[in-house]
């Protein structure tokens, strides 16, 4: 069973966390986060829980900040 208000689990950490988009919410939290990358799609889940084909927040950010600090400069 899955905690209150979770509705996803993340594939890199097996977290539970509430996807908005799964849930139906006219916005999800990560939204708030640069759009850097696109959401991945058919990763298995750890857990076995319900998939957003997203990850949570502490990855999602990240993912963010390692990809944002990463980029490679353009000639």
């Amino acid at each position: 069973m899955t905690a209150a208000g979770t509705n996803s689990s993340c594939p890199r950490c097996g977290a539970a966390f509430r996807c908005g988009m799964v849930g139906g919410d006219a916005e999800c939290w990560c939204v708030t986060l640069p759009h850097i990358m696109p959401v991945p799609s058919n990763i298995p889940s750890p857990t076995g829980m319900p998939e957003a084909s997203c990850f949570c927040p502490a990855c999602l950010q990240q993912i963010t900040d390692d990809r944002k600090n990463s980029s490679p400069a353009r000639n």
